[in-house]
């Protein structure tokens, strides 16, 4: 479009704008005098360009000016103003070489149809100014239709009102909207889809909520357990959210923001809140407050809070920055870098074991779904869980170092040879699952049944932790 453009005529007949600083003597000679233009330009700058029309062409020009056009001293102004593109197309120039800031700019952002406006204007001046473009990046977007596909139009009634949205719901729920949507292409608004977004808002704020909630008594100056020191599912936890950051960051750099958001919406959704923060609650409410369990446990939900908080900041960034003043009160989230990619030593290991774990843990939850749909149990704390595992897969559970019973949330766990499993276990290849109702009695501080409980109604492990042992 650039190579093959014909000359730009910058004149406009139009009673607005900015003038074009263009003097007329006498005989009808234009003045185009370098310090004409630049007086002009200082008056501009003190009084607004409106004086143009304002003031006597006399007033205009420098005190005692004179020209061999006209000898009775008399001239007049040039009536046609700038285009309005070669207006805001040499912005680059009062934005940043005026005021001293790096040239050319990191980004310019606009519609689409700005390629044949201001970015084409921007980069036809810059160029002509500088020899070289007046931007690095240019990034465009789409426009905001309906949710049938229109054109927004008073006279149709289906214009949805941001300040509206912002009023009704806050405008990180919009801005988590912008968020989901491929921009670059015209995108779809409508109450139904507004819902679908606050739904989303509303899980990754509860996880927040949450997360902050535990760590009521965590002190990371001395309570963060390194590294090195966490038990496996822990540090598996840390490497999913490390790859996390990684997907993010470089999903930012490349002004993907649609998987800025699918990607922390499902890690929140789908993997922590599902997984990890569903049976650690039986650590985190029933043990010790200072026990190394814990501790492990919050330190990993700290790093959570932390990462989850930065990454999503640019977006969320009313909700982050109540999120950070709990967690880090008298700071910004706005103020602080986001995070680093770690590239924990093991993370291969811990991926390639974990992901075999998942895909096994799908079919225990699937056993335990079919179960509650036929009335055997009802909470999965109900439950007696039965596997039978096939050597190769039994020798993997053994291999990892983790309670398995908690990891599922059922009250009593077996494992036994695949060879003996009961005719009513229901087959998912790797294994055999069997659920029945757990028998015992039900411990009224950690809900979990037991073969006994004392007089206080608490199992042995809660008796211990009550009474200090």
């Amino acid at each position: 479009m650039i190579k093959d453009r014909k000359d730009w005529c910058i004149s406009r007949q139009r009673l607005w704008g900015v003038p074009i600083p263009v003097f007329y003597a006498e005989n009808g000679e234009p003045i185009l005098d370098e310090q004409v233009i630049l007086h002009v330009a200082e008056l501009f700058r003190q009084h607004g360009s409106n004086i143009w029309f304002e003031w006597d062409a006399k007033d205009l020009l420098p005190k005692g000016f004179t020209h061999p056009g006209s000898p009775n001293g008399i001239f007049k102004k040039e009536t046609d103003i700038m285009d309005v593109w070669f207006d805001s197309g040499t912005s680059h120039h009062g934005v940043l070489v005026e005021r001293g800031l790096p040239y050319p700019a990191d980004l310019y952002l606009e519609g689409s149809d700005q390629y044949r406006g201001w970015f084409n204007s921007s980069l036809s001046t810059g160029v002509a100014m500088t020899n070289q473009a007046p931007y690095k990046t240019v990034v465009t977007h789409g426009f905001v239709l309906d949710g049938e596909g229109r054109k927004m139009s008073k006279s149709l009634g289906n214009v949805v009102d941001p300040i509206k949205v912002m009023n009704q719901s806050g405008a990180d729920i919009l801005r988590l909207w912008v968020s989901s949507v491929d921009y670059q292409a015209d995108v779809r608004i409508s109450e139904n889809l507004m819902n679908q977004i606050i739904e989303s808002y509303r899980k990754i704020r509860n996880t927040f909520r949450f997360l902050l909630g535990n760590l009521f008594d965590f002190d990371k100056t001395k309570d963060i357990v390194p590294y090195n020191q966490l038990p496996e599912i822990d540090r598996y936890v840390l490497v999913k959210l490390d790859e996390l950051t990684k997907e993010v960051l470089d999903a930012y750099e490349d002004f993907a923001f649609d998987v800025v958001y699918r990607s922390i919406n499902n890690y929140v959704t789908q993997f922590l809140s599902a997984f990890y923060l569903d049976f650690t609650k039986d650590v985190l409410y029933i043990e010790k407050a200072d026990s190394f369990a814990r501790r492990s446990i919050q330190t990993v939900l700290y790093e959570n809070c932390s990462r989850l908080a930065r990454l999503i900041a640019p977006i969320l960034a009313f909700t982050t920055e109540e999120v950070w003043s709990h967690l880090e009160p008298g700071k910004s989230v706005h103020l602080t870098d986001m995070p680093k990619v770690e590239n924990y030593p093991d993370k291969d290991e811990l991926l390639e074991k974990y992901e075999r774990f998942m895909t096994l843990r799908d079919d225990v939850l699937k056993a335990l779904e079919i179960a509650r749909n036929d009335k055997v149990i009802g909470k999965s704390f109900n439950a007696k869980l039965i596997l039978y595992p096939n050597k190769e897969t039994r020798e993997f559970f053994e291999s990892l170092k983790a309670n398995l019973q908690q990891i599922f949330i059922v009250s009593q766990l077996e494992i036994k040879d695949y060879e003996e499993a009961d005719e009513r276990a229901l087959d998912f290849g790797a294994m055999k699952i069997l659920v029945e109702v757990a028998v015992g009695e039900t411990c009224s501080r950690c809900w979990q049944v037991v073969p006994h409980i004392d007089e206080d109604e608490l199992c042995p492990r809660c008796a211990k932790i009550v009474n200090g042992n």
